[in-house]
């Protein structure tokens, strides 16, 4: 791929694969643009969760992030707002503000954007790779040392868990 000052020039063209698909905590993460095709500038992933989950409060020190529900529902806590999202909707969460979302009673699909890219290598590292008809994981609980481990690797990619962090600081 040419770029010229940062800025892509050729077209491209992805689709799930083998090489490309992550099973990532409890969800199933096909990364369809990395960082490596955008010259650091976005990254395009397609996830689906499970339903009634989300991750815990967390930051992202270095991307804003977008989402594009596809199918089923989800509420978004950004910072002090609360907002409901169903398929075909749009929510940007912004780089720095405290977020976390909940799926609703159906497995959810939906589309998520991190520009500056780096939320996709977060994948790649603690992620399983699969085939990209694999079913969801079957996960139960995270362990301590699970909850120690995504902690620790977060904090290479800018993203912190206030709350966890606290916790764990009290021990």
């Amino acid at each position: 791929m040419t770029t010229t000052h940062n800025q892509l020039t050729n077209a491209f063209h992805r689709t799930p694969h083998d090489q490309n698909t992550f099973h990532f905590l409890d969800e199933k993460v096909t990364l369809l643009v990395s960082g490596e095709d955008t010259n650091g500038a976005y990254a395009v992933a397609h996830v689906v969760k499970p339903a009634n989950q989300g991750p815990p409060l967390h930051l992202h020190e270095h991307e804003d992030e977008t989402f594009y529900v596809k199918r089923g529902s989800m509420i978004f806590y950004i910072g002090e707002e609360i907002i409901e999202a169903k398929t075909g909707d749009y929510v940007f969460a912004p780089k720095g503000i405290q977020h976390r979302f909940v799926t609703g009673p159906e497995e959810t699909e939906f589309i998520l954007t991190a520009s500056p890219a780096g939320f996709d290598s977060f994948v790649k590292e603690l992620g399983t790779s699969v085939p990209a008809n694999a079913p969801l994981p079957q996960v139960g609980p995270p362990t301590e040392e699970e909850i120690i481990g995504l902690v620790t690797v977060s904090k290479k990619y800018g993203i912190t868990y206030p709350e966890i962090e606290k916790e764990m600081n009290k021990k």
